[in-house]
């Protein structure tokens, strides 16, 4: 885990000083409450919401059993589309390849979009090590990193602070921070979008993490709201995503499950307001340089365990934690962990080491009331685990008094009154082995012909597959083997096939994914769904004719100086003080612009979403992020019901924004901000 951890006490102790903190609970039971009552709402919409859960845990199974099959695949996708993969078995070698990387551009800086993974490798600390400052962008992050902080829940990492805390954090940390500063959350979100607008602006390197990988395509999607991470995926010349290797799922198709579990799971929202997806890299679109660092970092260790190994079904939602009663009246910092709450007490002793102070006591951080598994998405049974990583605490644990009865024990059996029990002849192996020099070369461990002269018989441990016994299982990324060097691929991939000696081969097709979920939730007039769902999200939206359009432009964008993408129609920039963006504009000239108009690929009526994949009338990505309006196109035939009708319309290969409505957050107290890093506006001119 991150070295921000370091030195954190056991639970008991670290929870006996948060309940002390009143502050701290009142923080923590308004936030918490606030995300139950918002995810109860949007989750009673589906009713086929347990079909989806079900289809969820099935799709990321499957990609567990054969995970090293799905990893080879996604590899070959990823290179096929231009971009760069590197493999990482630790913390220490993936943040040398991020370093390594940065570097070789001459960048001193990097903006981040919110990661748990780079969290978890303590990227920020090693970037630093090596002269080069990690901004965080997401809001609760920045408000984390200015006061020198730590991160307490897995969506709004500064949920244990209020309004007054967060203005005092800028007041102090801020250089640029307005004067006259007040604690209301628009005002401090303002005054974040101003410090971080010139970075964006100016990056040249950016690192993400992943919420998806799709194995089939090589496409990642990050899901966010305050389009910062738009930011960072869009105007950098270099991007790095570093991925946990559970991250990947097979399909394409399977977005449309984990697309509807995620959004209403973590934010209590039928659809974040962005989305993105891209695969590889695409010209003249985004950056043109993009690395992915596929981690380990003991990832391989807890899909060995049979029964933890569910825990990497996890897609980050944080909804056991908005349930746990502990979490509420702990908060996340007593957890000594980048993963707090329920998730973390088991995915915390998984990845690292049963036996340390903080990972032996977290499996008893829970009543075991079972609340954490009916919230969570893909249906982890977290209580389960707890009560596995239990026995696995007590057995990893040490016993005084069972050793000195053991010791005395000893005594007694080797006390000369008792008669010695005779040694057994050594077989005839064993006289050949003994003839050996007892401390062996060099080689052995590494030609184990050289060692034992029988190797087939030599014993296999519990978890390998026979030729894996001798194998030294470390975490360097590059070590001699057979007299040949091993990557840091290769070593994954085998650990991978090592935890899976309990899946039997060639079970590839076994138990599938159940998708008896609906396509569709709605029956009636999708148009006026859609209109309703867009307007929703604080959104504008006007139902104009298509021989309307040219005026209602007109009347909309009147005085404004605008931008468009290349191939926009005639007709609808007749009377606009419009420019095309041929060639393509500096990020410089689209910060000058005030609004920028584009059709659209199609929307979507459930979630109120329009979806962009730098088709005809929509442009590049960079267009539609950096100007403060958006004014968007979109014809009735363009709508379609719902999440899985979107996703098979959709090409994986171009680059696609999903727009719920202006960028938002609600970092703050969770009262929600539109206009953080994104659009400030989103006016949507539905057609027919």
């Amino acid at each position: 885990m991150s070295a921000t951890y370091l030195g954190m006490p056991a639970f008991p102790e670290a929870a006996r000083a948060a309940v002390a903190d009143t502050q701290l609970r009142r923080n923590l039971g308004h936030a918490t409450a606030t995300i139950r009552a918002k995810r109860a709402g949007v989750v009673g919409e589906l009713d086929d919401w347990e079909q989806l859960r079900l289809a969820g845990a099935a799709i990321k199974d499957r990609t567990l059993r054969h995970l090293d099959g799905y990893l080879e695949q996604l590899e070959s996708a990823l290179t096929e589309h231009g971009a760069t993969v590197h493999w990482a078995v630790d913390a220490a070698a993936a943040n040398a390849i991020v370093a390594d990387v940065v570097r070789r551009h001459g960048a001193s800086e990097v903006v981040k979009i919110k990661s748990m993974a780079t969290q978890e490798i303590g990227l920020n600390e090693a970037l630093a090590a090596e002269g080069i400052q990690a901004y965080e962008t997401d809001l609760a992050e920045l408000i984390v990193q200015l006061g020198e902080d730590r991160p307490s829940h897995i969506l709004v990492p500064a949920i244990h602070r209020n309004r007054a805390e967060i203005r005092e954090i800028f007041r102090r940390a801020m250089p640029d921070a307005p004067a006259g500063l007040t604690d209301e959350p628009a005002d401090l979100a303002a005054a974040a979008r101003a410090h971080l607008r010139r970075r964006f602006l100016s990056a040249r390197v950016a690192v993400s993490g992943a919420n998806f990988a799709v194995a089939e395509t090589g496409t990642l999607t990050i899901v966010e709201s305050e389009g910062n991470g738009r930011m960072c995926l869009t105007l950098p010349e270099v991007l790095i995503c570093v991925v946990g290797i559970e991250k990947v799922v097979p399909t394409w198709q399977d977005l449309e499950v984990f697309l509807q579990l995620l959004p209403r799971s973590s934010t209590g929202e039928r659809m974040n307001p962005y989305t993105s997806t891209w695969t590889g890299v695409t010209p003249g679109d985004g950056p043109q340089e993009v690395h992915v660092v596929l981690l380990d970092n003991g990832r391989t260790k807890a899909l060995a365990d049979t029964v933890g190994r569910q825990a990497l079904r996890c897609i980050r939602c944080s909804a056991c934690l908005n349930v746990c009663p502990v979490y509420e009246r702990t908060g996340g910092h007593a957890y000594g962990s980048v993963y707090p709450g329920p998730i973390g007490a088991i995915l915390t002793p998984l990845l690292g080491d049963i036996g340390g102070t903080v990972e032996n006591s977290l499996p008893y951080a829970s009543t075991l009331c079972g609340a954490c598994f009916e919230a969570c998405p893909v249906r982890i049974d977290i209580p389960e685990v707890l009560l596995h990583l239990r026995a696995k605490a007590v057995s990893a644990k040490s016993h005084p008094a069972q050793d000195v009865a053991m010791k005395a024990t000893g005594l007694v059996m080797r006390s000369p009154g008792l008669p010695p029990r005779p040694d057994p002849p050594p077989p005839r192996t064993r006289r050949r082995l003994d003839r050996r020099p007892r401390r062996p070369g060099p080689a052995a461990g590494v030609v184990p012909h050289l060692v034992d002269p029988h190797p087939s018989r030599r014993f296999t441990p519990a978890g390998t597959r026979r030729g894996d016994a001798w194998r030294r299982w470390d975490d360097a990324p590059r070590r001699r083997r057979r007299g040949q060097v091993v990557s840091a691929r290769d070593e994954i991939l085998r650990r991978v096939r090592a935890a899976l000696v309990d899946v039997p081969p060639g079970s590839a097709d076994d138990e599938p994914v159940p998708r008896d979920y609906r396509r569709t939730h709605h029956d009636g007039d999708l148009v006026e769904l859609f209109a309703e769902r867009v307007a929703d999200y604080r959104a504008t939206v006007r139902r104009v004719g298509a021989a309307e359009l040219p005026a209602e432009l007109e009347s909309v964008l009147a005085g404004r100086a605008v931008v468009v993408p290349a191939d926009v129609p005639d007709g609808w920039v007749a009377g606009l003080d419009a420019r095309r963006d041929d060639p393509p504009l500096a990020v410089d000239e689209l910060d000058a612009a005030d609004a920028v108009l584009t059709g659209c690929a199609l929307g979507i009526a459930e979630t109120g979403t329009i979806v962009l994949d730098a088709g005809p009338a929509q442009g590049r990505r960079a267009l539609t992020l950096v100007p403060d309006l958006h004014v968007c196109v979109v014809r009735a035939a363009q709508v379609v019901a719902d999440v899985p009708g979107a996703v098979a319309a959709l090409d994986p290969l171009r680059p696609l924004t999903w727009i719920s409505g202006p960028s938002a957050t609600s970092d703050i107290e969770l009262q929600r901000v539109e206009g953080v890093h994104g659009p400030r506006t989103l006016i949507v001119l539905l057609v027919g």
